[in-house]
């Protein structure tokens, strides 16, 4: 009789802990939400250290951003990166699938722009002219935009 009650007592544990994984898993593939990320306005505090993506990953088969003109945007991204503060107007941008995304930027020292999860990076030189970097955005979802090597946020980009 004891061999009996355990049988369905390990088919609904084993149930369970499939439901859990399920669950699991499901969580993990959902745009962040406000409290998992730091505060982005200018006026708050940044930390570098807010932001939980893997750093050490290569980038060496990132896709370079090309150096475009202001003209050719359709959406034009401007962006001030002075005393280790980023200033710029918006946290996400929303653009459509094919706009031509146009980073401007002034930067007081030289950086790395990235777009995570499409992967696109593009060298800032540092000055009083900005530098324009852009891509096509061909991939729906929310990215995340970073100076790389400060680990400073800049924006996401929501592709729709």
């Amino acid at each position: 009789m004891m061999k009996f009650y355990r049988s369905p007592i390990c088919i609904i544990v084993t149930y369970l802990l499939f439901g859990i994984a399920i669950l699991a898993c499901s969580d993990s593939a959902e745009a962040p939400s406000a409290s998992d990320r730091s505060p982005h306005s200018s006026n708050e505090s940044k930390e570098a250290s807010s932001h939980d993506h893997d750093h050490d990953h290569d980038h060496g088969s990132s896709n370079a951003m090309a150096v475009l003109s202001p003209d050719q945007a359709d959406v034009l991204i401007q962006i001030e990166y002075l005393g280790g503060e980023v200033i710029t107007s918006e946290t996400r941008v929303s653009v459509s699938d094919g706009d031509v995304v146009i980073f401007s930027i002034i930067s007081d020292v030289d950086e790395l722009i990235h777009v995570h999860g499409v992967d696109y990076l593009g060298e800032v030189s540092s000055g009083s002219s900005p530098s324009y970097l852009g891509f096509e955005a061909e991939v729906s979802g929310i990215f995340e935009v970073e100076f790389e090597n400060s680990r400073a946020f800049i924006t996401e980009l929501l592709v729709k």
